[in-house]
């Protein structure tokens, strides 16, 4: 008999039109029978991005992914293979339920009870902005319109400790709800208070513009100047994006995003016409951030604060999206100037300059060091060109390396005696340190071509294959999960697909998604992997709290020994008692031992 989840998945796909669905991210032109647009999953200029209305299946044959419309919502999107079919199901004005115990059906009663609890915040915070004067003037001042006030929400939380408290006492919902939504905080006495009180109010939305938090910005003096909500059920700062559902349609478009530092930045940027901008949650950018940028934009413009610690963070930004392959800009501000400043001060067309003089990374750690250092003297000059080696050596195409060469071999002692002297100088001191780093990426991976490998299909010993088994049934089961959470992690399992699936399951429940076995297990992409999994969770054997203590321990043996091999092979090539292999040698050996007595002692 098929299962509930897997008739309402067997619905969700046949409704949904993949045509339409990629229409709503992707401009598509047909060609014959087929759709062709750019693919969304990489850059390019000529198309190669093909959707096949009659099979409803989609491929880019440029960088090779493809699949149905459940694949597309979860790579476009950056969520789990369950939040893919929730967000397909309200698109067609479905419910998506699975099977399952009655504790993951509360939790997803409690999630909704969060954001309805979230709604009633939102409405409350809003009503009161109307009746406090002072905040509406202090957002007049900043010349924030009425029309931009109702777009983001803007709203007030009042100076009292029980406001908002009351209101959801007297609309009979749970303070414990209100509690888990970061909303009110439970003192020591059991009394229940207000989070935020006399701070302006930012809703901050999930993908689908769902309210899922707050960010609050204190009126006068207190400390701290920005409060956000905690994590929740709902709100994770690692894989949120400050108005992105606001900002997506334009960044789709025109492929490029504003990343900005703050909620008034990106307020002020919308209202002036920037309505690609977004913001992270005061937090650094994260992969899974990225991850979702990377589904909508090939190029970022970053675009913080003006002072030291901005122009600090601009450059961890670019850094870490240039890593992903995405292309960066730095657009650099005017000095004592944030993009709200700016635009308050100066209006959309400096900005509009800022970015139009936005500039590649290099080019932009290339221009910090000529701000750092005096090059009108010797000294100054010299740790310009020495602090440039590592930043020429970073850029990839050796044309884009010779154009930044020649602009710094001026700087170069003996530039005015024979100028081609200096060039060829910084251009050997370049591949003397791409050298090194060649010879630390090769004794990298030599480390790691000698640890053993887990892969697909591989023979482990009994003892693994057991232990990993006792900790996926363990984290798949209501009584041992939090445990199974507690003593052990993704990275402990040997195997890959054991890996996959408990990293799998953890976010699920981190995000308080149901654990359905057949969802979770079709979210693997590799049928190989799917097949390990479920052999090892055929096996039948006794869980409680001592098994689960020992698998754990056993897998983290087995990575120690792993690495005890692995290091053992590296000395015998180039042996030296000082050595950090050596010392790392020592320190395993000596946990190894540690492990043993206590097993002993227990």
């Amino acid at each position: 008999m098929a299962s509930r989840a897997g008739a309402d998945l067997d619905e969700i796909r046949a409704r949904s039109d993949i045509v339409e669905v990629v229409s709503q991210y992707v401009a598509l032109k047909r060609t014959g029978k087929n759709f062709k647009g750019l693919c969304p999953f990489h850059a390019e200029k000529t198309p190669s991005f093909t959707v096949n209305p009659s099979l409803q299946r989609w491929r880019c044959f440029g960088c090779g992914q493809y699949g149905d419309v459940f694949d597309f919502i979860m790579r476009i999107e950056n969520v789990t293979f369950l939040d893919a079919a929730r967000m397909l199901a309200e698109r067609l004005g479905l419910e998506f339920r699975t099977t399952g115990a009655g504790s993951t059906q509360e939790q997803k009663d409690r999630r909704e009870q969060i954001l309805q609890v979230n709604q009633l915040a939102a409405q409350f915070f809003r009503d009161m902005l109307k009746r406090y004067p002072l905040p509406q003037r202090v957002l007049q001042q900043r010349a924030v319109t009425a029309e931009t006030q109702e777009r983001f929400g803007i709203g007030y939380a009042p100076p009292d400790w029980s406001a908002l408290t009351n209101l959801i006492r007297a609309k009979k919902i749970p303070l414990t709800i209100a509690a888990e939504a970061g909303l009110v905080v439970q003192g020591e006495s059991g009394e229940y208070y207000d989070r935020f009180r006399d701070r302006l109010m930012f809703p901050i939305w999930d993908r689908q513009g769902r309210v899922i938090a707050f960010g609050g910005r204190a009126m006068g003096d207190a400390q701290p100047k920005y409060l956000n909500s905690p994590e929740t059920p709902l709100f994770r700062k690692s894989r949120t994006i400050y108005a992105l559902h606001l900002a997506k349609e334009r960044m789709m478009t025109e492929r490029t995003a504003l990343l900005l530092e703050g909620y008034m930045d990106v307020v002020a940027a919308h209202q002036a016409g920037f309505t690609h901008a977004i913001a992270t949650m005061g937090t650094a950018l994260t992969d899974e951030q990225i991850g979702i940028l990377s589904r909508l934009v090939s190029r970022v413009i970053v675009v913080y604060d003006s002072d030291s610690a901005g122009v600090e963070a601009a450059k961890r930004a670019a850094e870490t999206l240039q890593q992903h392959e995405i292309e960066v800009l730095i657009a650099r501000l005017p000095d004592g100037e944030d993009p709200d400043s700016l635009l308050r001060r100066l209006g959309a067309r400096a900005l509009q300059e800022c970015l139009d003089k936005a500039q590649p990374l290099p080019a932009f750690l290339l221009d910090d060091l000529h701000r750092r250092y005096d090059t009108n003297t010797a000294e100054g000059r010299i740790k310009v060109l020495k602090a440039a080696i590592p930043i020429l050596a970073a850029i990839p195409s050796e044309i884009e390396r010779d154009g930044y060469i020649t602009q710094l071999a001026p700087l170069h002692p003996a530039y005015f005696t024979n100028p081609s002297i200096p060039e060829a100088q910084i251009r050997r001191e370049v591949e003397r340190f791409l050298r090194y780093k060649e010879v630390e990426k090769k004794n990298e991976q030599s480390a790691s071509d000698s640890a053993p490998n887990a892969e697909v299909g591989e023979q482990l010993p009994s003892g693994v294959v057991r232990a990993e088994s006792a900790l996926l049934r363990g984290i798949l089961s209501e009584e041992w999960r939090t445990l199974v959470l507690q003593i052990a992690q993704a990275g402990d399992m040997v195997s890959d697909a054991a890996r996959q699936f408990f990293e799998l399951v953890r976010r699920a429940w981190d995000a308080g998604m149901e654990l359905h076995l057949p969802s979770l297990l079709s979210a693997l992409s590799d049928p190989r992997l799917r097949e390990v999994v479920s052999t090892r969770l055929s096996l039948e054997e006794p869980l409680n709290e001592q098994v689960l203590r020992d698998s754990a321990s056993c897998l983290q043996r087995w990575h120690k020994r792993s690495r005890q091999v692995q290091i053992s092979a590296q000395l015998a090539q180039d042996f030296s008692p000082d050595s950090v292999n050596y010392q790392e040698y020592q320190r395993i050996i000596n946990e190894l031992h540690s492990d043993a007595r206590r097993d002993r002692r227990e």
